[in-house]
């Protein structure tokens, strides 16, 4: 049984190796457990180190789902070394930055996009264009929840904590702890923990 499992990586490895190639994904071979779904036609970059998982068997805490990572004409999405994902998405229409030591629990959403206007008239003519974008910016070190969104023009400083299960629509500082719907500050000023 090992010798098949050994194969289905395999298999999946130069799958998800041939979808990032052929979607000018620039990334440092990463670490793909199941098939990633990826539409680029922007700019997506990887950094080193990335682990993605992307099937439902590959997350024991839940996520019946698999990773995907969208960019849209022009946006861009960046992405940087030692990065963990579990089946979760990220949809990028103008731009996302995500600093190096950031890891997205289980069914995590990254948008940047509202998808459709918010205005009815402009919905009911124009449903899918005229939408607004803001630009994301997660910082190093930061830790998201599983289940948790983030929605566009939201920046996390370096080294935050977001809840599970939290929607978080506004800016939080470094080192701080968020978590509710809407996210709000649990703790302030979090401090190393260990020696």
């Amino acid at each position: 049984m090992n010798w098949l499992r050994s194969l289905l990586f395999f298999f999946q490895g130069f799958l998800n190796g041939f979808l990032l190639k052929i979607n000018n994904v620039k990334a440092s071979r990463p670490q793909i457990f199941g098939i990633l779904l990826v539409r680029n036609q922007g700019t997506l970059t990887i950094g080193r180190s990335a682990r993605i998982n992307s099937s439902r068997y590959k997350n024991i805490i839940g996520g019946d789902t698999r990773s995907s990572l969208v960019v849209k004409r022009e946006a861009v999405l960046e992405i940087g070394n030692n990065f963990r994902m579990s089946n979760s998405a990220i949809y990028c229409a103008r731009k996302i930055t995500i600093g190096n030591q950031v890891m997205i629990g289980g069914s995590c959403r990254i948008w940047d996009s509202d998808f459709h206007p918010l205005d009815p008239v402009e919905r009911s003519m124009h449903p899918n264009e005229r939408f607004a974008t803001e630009e994301i910016r997660i910082g190093n070190n930061v830790f998201i929840g599983a289940g948790s969104i983030i929605l566009k023009g939201v920046h996390i400083g370096d080294e935050a904590i977001i809840g599970a299960g939290s929607v978080v629509a506004k800016d939080i500082p470094a080192g701080e702890i968020w978590a509710g719907n809407p996210a709000r500050p649990i703790k302030q000023e979090r401090t190393h923990e260990g020696p």
